[in-house]
């Protein structure tokens, strides 16, 4: 059977729904508890390419220091023998927004990856793979809607709720590391029950959603809190920030009222209209 020579693909981006954070473990992470969803925007686009050496191209991150190649030096090391590719990333999803472009451009290397090469591999032995590159890595091997557990890396299948949001993005990037780091310092929240949320109402959603990073990415980047008063005035029912930051999401009541808003929000920011992704 022929395999293919290059391929083309989306890496798409996610939004942590709710992120419940536990204090520092004695290894050195943080237990989480999250509903992450993959979203229809933004996304990167990638093109992949059978070739002699490796290559990874994305403007701005030195080829060394993007996690698509820390994804193929893993894909060497499980399958024991070489497998140069050539991999050119156009980025949409901004670094640094807490919206996971970087897992989903290394998920999307080992796919395709697997493709080429024909790789007697399953969705299982490939997400055993990318949970050694991030902890975010092997949402993006599954996509569509998880709840993720432990450093994230546990998932578990869920259905995803229906929204319809506004992701901003003015800069600068925050570093994830930064950011429990002042979690850390400010202490925990009180901790909650992590409950289901409303599947079918929008206006229940955005009560629901949480996120246990916001007050130290706020403390970081006070201008945050400016972002989601502007999504608000937009006509936001909930804001949320996204991941770790430095994006904003803003969920709405309904589709026309969500491209107002984008519409609106894009004049200073970068702003999608984004939703479930569908297949």
């Amino acid at each position: 059977m022929s395999t293919p020579g290059a391929l083309e693909t989306a890496a798409r981006a996610k939004l942590n729904l709710a992120l419940h954070v536990g204090p520092i473990r004695e290894d050195g992470y943080h237990p989480l508890e999250s509903l992450m969803v993959e979203l229809s925007d933004p996304h990167d686009r990638l093109t992949i390419t059978r070739s002699e050496e490796r290559r990874v191209v994305c403007p701005g991150i030195p080829e060394r220091d993007n996690l698509a190649w820390s994804a193929l030096d893993a894909l060497e090391r499980a399958t024991g023998g070489p497998l140069p590719v050539n991999v050119e990333i156009a980025k949409e999803i901004p670094s640094g927004a807490g919206l996971g472009g970087g897992s989903s451009d290394a998920a999307a290397v080992l796919r395709a990856t697997r493709r080429i090469y024909a790789l007697d591999l399953s969705d299982a032995d490939l997400e055993g793979i990318a949970s050694v590159v991030g902890s975010d890595v092997p949402f993006f091997i599954r996509g569509g809607a998880q709840w993720a557990r432990g450093r994230g890396e546990t998932l578990r299948p869920a259905p995803s709720p229906r929204f319809h949001a506004v992701i901003c993005f003015r800069g600068p990037a925050l570093a994830t590391p930064s950011v429990y780091a002042r979690f850390d310092a400010i202490g925990s929240p009180d901790a909650q029950p992590v409950t289901a949320p409303p599947w079918d109402d929008p206006a229940g959603l955005a009560e629901w959603v949480r996120n246990d990073l916001w007050p130290a990415a706020r403390d970081l980047r006070p201008e945050l809190a400016d972002l989601a008063v502007d999504l608000e005035r937009a006509g936001a029912a909930g804001v949320l920030l996204c991941g770790s930051g430095a994006a904003m999401c803003g969920l709405f009541a309904d589709e026309t009222s969500a491209r107002r808003a984008r519409d609106t929000m894009s004049r200073a920011a970068a702003a999608w209209l984004a939703g479930p992704a569908r297949g």
